[in-house]
C-alpha cells in the first residue's frame, strides 16, 4: 500500500482516508456499513487501537486512529484485506480487492489538526447531501462527539 509518507514510525495518532476501487458506493449495498464498522471494532481490538472520531461514505471512509505508528500499515493491511474478503464473498463482487491499493495518513501533532480534521470528517456527509445535520448521519461519530448519541464504534473523546 503507498503512503503519503513514507515513514511515521514516532507518530501516534493520525487521520485515515481510504477509498473503494474505482470509487465503487459500496456504501448503498444493505449491511456494508454494519460489516467496516464490525471489523474496524474487532482490528480495533487486535491493535490495541482507539478512534477519536470516523466516517463511513458511500465509497471511501475518515477516520481518526491512536496507534503506534509501526502498526498502522499492519492494522490496516489487515482491515482492508478481511473486509475485501467479506464483501466480494458475501455480495458476490467479482474483484480481489475492493479498495485502491493505498490509503492516506496525516500524523495529528496538535490540537488544532485534531479539531479540523474532526470538523472535516464530521462534515463529510453534509457536503454530499447525505443530511442535513452531521449528527443525522448514523455511520459517523458526529452523534456521540457532537450530540450525546449512543455510537456504533467507541470513541475516545479525552485527547
Amino acid at each position: 500500500m503507498g503512503l503519503r509518507f513514507p515513514s511515521q514510525k514516532n507518530a501516534d495518532c493520525f487521520f485515515v482516508t481510504t477509498t473503494y476501487k474505482d470509487w465503487l458506493k459500496l456504501g448503498e449495498i444493505p449491511g456494508f456499513y454494519q460489516a467496516l464498522i464490525d471489523n474496524l471494532k474487532f482490528y480495533l481490538k487486535k491493535y490495541n487501537a482507539t478512534l477519536a472520531g470516523y466516517v463511513l461514505m458511500p465509497d471511501h471512509l475518515h477516520f481518526i486512529i491512536f496507534i503506534n505508528g509501526v502498526e498502522l500499515s499492519a492494522f490496516m493491511r489487515d482491515f482492508k484485506k478481511y473486509v475485501s474478503q467479506k464483501i466480494v464473498k458475501d455480495y458476490k463482487i467479482n474483484e480481489s480487492s475492493i479498495w485502491f491499493p493505498r490509503y492516506d495518513r496525516v500524523v495529528i501533532f496538535s490540537e488544532d489538526i485534531m479539531r479540523t480534521k474532526l470538523e472535516y470528517i464530521h462534515n463529510n456527509p453534509v457536503k454530499r447531501g447525505l443530511v442535513k445535520e452531521a449528527i443525522d448521519w448514523e455511520w459517523s461519530s458526529a452523534g456521540v462527539c457532537l450530540g450525546g448519541k449512543a455510537g456504533n464504534i467507541p470513541i475516545w473523546k479525552k485527547w
